[in-house]
């Protein structure tokens, strides 16, 4: 199982994303759809001696949102990812986190940025996403 099937999985425990479509690196042009995209970075953080590592994945969850001049619409659009936040650290404290397969392990994920309008397009629509942080253990290979 790769990370990202992983974080795809856990993600859609998310009740808000437990139906409908989360895609991978791809939004759609339509309201109310979702993606799970990959971010560069270093992933390795630390090596140990006996060739583990502590490891990062940074990714983002990306939404394609009506937007505009509507207040409530754009405080909605926002709300989500508030929500979205505060069940990830709940994830947190009670250890919820996704199983990564066989010789990694999950040790926590964090909310590195705020949800944000990060893209507005002319069709009153914006690519919205918040950026995260998923730290695990891989054991060593030999």
């Amino acid at each position: 199982m790769t990370l990202i099937e992983a974080l795809r999985g856990w993600l859609r425990t998310y009740e808000p994303l437990s139906a409908g479509r989360l895609a991978v690196d791809f939004l759609p042009k339509q309201a109310r759809t979702y993606s799970v995209d990959s971010v560069p970075c270093k992933e390795e953080v630390k090596r140990y001696l006996d060739g583990s590592s502590l490891r990062q994945f940074l990714f983002t969850l990306s939404s394609r949102e009506f937007k505009g001049e509507d207040i409530t619409q754009n405080v909605d659009n926002l709300a989500f990812y508030e929500g979205f936040s505060s069940w990830v650290l709940q994830q947190n404290r009670a250890r919820r986190l996704p199983a990564l397969g066989e010789g990694r392990t999950a040790r926590k994920i964090e909310v590195a940025t705020s949800g944000y309008p990060f893209q507005v397009d002319e069709h009153g629509t914006a690519r919205y996403q918040i950026q995260l942080r998923l730290e695990y253990f891989q054991k060593g290979e030999r």
